[in-house]
């Protein structure tokens, strides 16, 4: 009862004070809306739960191979002959799927219109293990997962939106798929894109139409037991712990290390549990990082909030100490004053976080809006679910009770006799620095400083990689990506098809020069292979070394931009019956030959018995990441190593960009069936490689920009408050004799005092928390450290002049008090 009548008294209290009400609901929504937007994006990545049956009883199995964990890949896929033994021997599962890691690109005509997609092959039994429904049709039977069985496909939610408007009708349809009919089954429910959490495929298909999806090097190697292209998830049987699954893992590792040395050598495997691994266990560490900065970052900027708040309180409560000494003197208890006050605190965080509801949708909208463009088809939804609208109100009723207690602790407790004589109500002024005004003051700047400096250091990081040299020419240089295996061209017919385009696109008027790759820098760097030095036994897997490897035509280096250190590039004498050659990078020749001269030295590539030589050293680039340290990296002739699957690159003049559609348009006159993808200049790439640097310095600039100006504004009321307690007092000294610059000076003065110890704290408390930080965050950050003193010095410089600002304004209105108006004020 005592709680409802607080709350009407609250509501009825507030209402006679729009102002403060307003003032103080706008501040606690931007502070709860920040941290609840960036709480969405956290929950639907690390809390979500997936759409999958007892998703607590599904694991994910990876393959754990030394050598490669040493350059950072601790959790690798397995091979599908791996894969297919764990399924057999490991009694711990009732079920086991194994399906393509990453996905494969197919082309599927809609409409008369080519595109190209991203299928998962899968074994037929993936949906069941997975305990996961269609939404429509069915999906895979055991017998479909067969040599000979028909070719049928289940599509994702969302391509069903996107390219078949939803329509109801469209199980049973054909569609072509690499040139092939496929048979519409099913669709998957909304929000399934396998077991992963970021992206997902297009559509499924069984393992059974490998010859029909897969082209290069995935069909060469389909089978190769060293070959890690799938992903393998399994339920646990009832009564199987995941400890007794890892054990039996183990065993088997070790059996088939000894069965089959050459593949498996020092291998083993591991099972994770499928929400701790279905962001990737090798990314999750820095998806983890980033959302950690983020939501300490958006704290910051409530604290800053609830500073505000606190000093608005301390101000009305002053107001009202008549009223409560009154309630007081008439036999109110003081626990009874304070939990009405708390209570009005209370209902004006619940305001807060229900208007900071809808500041955190908008701000969940522009962050999904400015998503990362190879992130823009997934199915992950941003919905504010039980878990954010639970974490909202935890937070409301935290900063209701937490800030509301200082106010009311110290307004219930006043001087009754001073305070029921008959005067005004006004607060004795207070001329001590440290009073709990200004050292709320003084927490707002110190966590002002904190959060502007956070900022400032991703700022420097974005300069610097964008200054960083990728290693080849970005400037007039175009590309366009296909894959006639798509279309199952076979070896003469992919040739002759890549030698027509580089016809075309050589002879268009404009072009300077062109070339084909497999790879694109800073979007699929490479491919990954075990290489042997001349002298070394092939057959022990501690002698491969790892290197990524590009298949290129002639002249690429010279059209990239990349220039030739030693040795020669790939020419006439390098036909397709002629020596294997390659050109390695700087980084391959220290790494393989760290004494010797490279060039003319021999080896093999696991699984390949021909000699490779070396022929010539290029500058090293950057393949996969800006920030990526020199990597090991070879560039092999298509010539000798075909590959259905090329960008074209081109250089022109400055019209590149108005060059890219008058070369899509003749490629695609070769063949109108084959879809074309990746249709950009380079500065696009250059631009993506980007986006995570530069997503982050905006972040969280627009969050330090948000807590410069919460502290501005809590500078401004507690100066305004001060100067209006003080009317009397600069009345008699202006009365006296006093100039208006003296008064003006007097409360600048004062305020500086106040905002220069906010500052001091602040400086350090940020100095040794980005000196700690620094050593986690090395992964966000390009070329920064905590010894940056520019960056703080800056920041000190421009929250002094914000804050002086903002003092600035009431000390000038302080200064044309009228003294004779002043003297009448009580």
């Amino acid at each position: 009862m005592n709680l409802l009548q607080d709350i009407r008294y609250a509501l009825r209290s507030l209402r006679k004070s729009p102002g403060f009400a307003a003032v103080a609901i706008i501040t606690l929504a931007l502070g709860i809306g920040a941290n609840t937007a960036i709480f969405t994006v956290v929950n639907a990545v690390f809390f979500n739960p997936m759409p999958v049956e007892n998703a607590e009883r599904l694991v994910n199995i990876f393959t754990i191979d030394p050598g490669v964990a040493a350059r950072g890949f601790t959790f690798m896929p397995v091979s599908l002959p791996n894969g297919q033994d764990i399924a057999r021997e490991i009694d711990a599962f009732s079920g086991v799927s194994i399906y393509t890691f990453g996905g494969v690109g197919v082309s599927m005509t809609i409409d008369g219109q080519p595109d190209r997609y991203a299928a998962n092959a899968v074994s037929g039994n993936f949906f069941d293990v997975l305990g996961v429904p269609a939404a429509r049709g069915r999906t895979f039977r055991p017998e479909e997962d067969h040599e000979g069985a028909p070719p049928v496909v289940v599509l994702s939610h969302g391509l069903w939106e996107r390219k078949f408007a939803s329509n109801p009708n469209v199980v049973g349809q054909n569609v072509l798929l690499n040139g092939q009919g496929f048979t519409i089954i099913g669709v998957a429910p909304r929000g399934f894109q396998g077991p992963t959490t970021l992206g997902g495929p297009d559509m499924w298909v069984t393992m059974s139409m490998h010859d029909q999806i897969f082209s290069g090097l995935q069909k060469t190697l389909f089978r190769e037991r060293r070959a890690l292209f799938f992903a393998a998830v399994a339920r646990l049987r009832d009564g199987a712990t995941l400890e007794h699954a890892r054990q039996q893992l183990r065993v088997l590792g070790s059996n088939l290390e000894q069965a089959f040395p050459a593949a498996n050598k020092g291998r083993t495997f591991i099972a994770l549990p499928l929400l701790q691994a279905s962001v990737g266990p090798d990314f999750r560490p820095f998806l983890t990082l980033a959302g950690a900065v983020l939501m300490i970052v958006v704290g910051l900027v409530l604290l800053i909030a609830c500073s505000n708040i606190a000093n608005l309180l301390l101000s009305r409560a002053a107001a009202r100490k008549r009223e409560i000494s009154i309630r007081l003197a008439m036999g109110a208890s003081r626990s009874r004053i304070v939990k009405q006050l708390l209570t009005e605190a209370t209902v004006l965080a619940l305001a807060g976080g229900g208007l900071g509801l809808g500041f955190a949708v908008i701000g969940r909208n522009l962050l999904w809006k400015f998503r990362p463009p190879f992130f823009a088809n997934s199915n992950l939804t941003l919905a504010l679910d039980g878990h954010v609208l639970l974490f909202t109100l935890l937070i409301a009723l935290a900063t209701g009770v937490i800030f509301g207690l200082v106010p009311a602790l110290q307004a219930s407790r006043p001087d009754l006799v001073s305070e029921l004589k008959e005067r005004t109500g006004a607060e004795a002024f207070s001329s001590r620095v440290f009073n709990i005004r200004n050292m709320f003051i003084m927490a707002q700047v110190g966590l002002s400083v904190v959060a502007l400096v956070g900022a400032g250091l991703f700022l420097m990081s974005m300069r610097n990689a964008q200054q960083t040299d990728p290693g080849f020419n970005t400037h007039n240089l175009g590309m366009i990506s296909f894959d006639v295996g798509t279309l199952n061209y076979d070896g003469p017919r992919v040739k002759e098809f890549q030698r027509r385009v580089l016809e075309v696109v050589r002879t268009t008027a404009g072009v300077r020069a062109a070339t084909l790759s497999s790879s694109v820098p800073l979007v699929n760097g490479g491919f990954g292979r075990s290489v042997f030095p001349e002298g070394s036994d092939p057959s022990a897997n501690r002698n491969g070394m790892f290197a990524q490897v590009s298949n290129v035509a002639p002249d690429y280096l010279a059209t990239m931009g990349i220039p030739l250190v030693e040795g020669r590039d790939f020419d006439s004498s390098v036909r397709e019956d002629s020596p294997k050659v390659v050109v390695i990078n700087q980084a391959a020749a220290r790494r393989i030959w760290p004494n010797a001269d490279p060039v003319g030295k021999r080896f093999k590539f696991f699984g390949d018995d021909a000699w490779v030589e070396v022929i010539g050293v290029a500058r090293d680039a950057k393949y996969n990441t800006l920030g990526e340290d020199p990597t090991p990296y070879m560039y092999l002739s298509l010539l000798q190593y075909p590959n259905a699957a090329v960008t074209v690159f081109f250089r022109t003049g400055p019209e590149t960009e108005s060059m890219l559609g008058t070369l899509r348009a003749q490629i695609q006159q070769l063949d109108h069936n084959l879809p074309l993808t990746n249709v950009w200049p380079i500065g696009e790439v250059f631009s993506q490689a980007l986006w995570a640097p530069r997503f982050g310095a905006s972040l969280l600039g627009i969050f330090g920009l948000l807590a410069m100006v919460l502290c501005a504004v809590g500078i401004y009321g507690v100066v305004s408050y001060t100067v209006g307690q003080r009317v009397r007092e600069i009345g008699v000294r202006l009365a006296l004799g006093a100039q208006p610059r003296n008064v003006l000076i007097m409360v600048i003065r004062q305020s500086a005092v106040t905002i220069a110890v906010g500052l001091a704290v602040g400086l350090v408390i940020a100095f040794l928390g980005v000196f700690v930080l620094t050593h986690f965050t090395v992964s966000l950050l390009f070329g920064v450290t905590a010894n940056q003193p520019l960056a703080f010095l800056a920041i000190a410089v421009l929250l002094s002049g914000v804050g002086l600002l903002a003092s600035y304004i009431p000390a000038r209105r302080a200064a044309k008090v009228d003294p004779m108006v002043a003297l009448h004020y009580e």
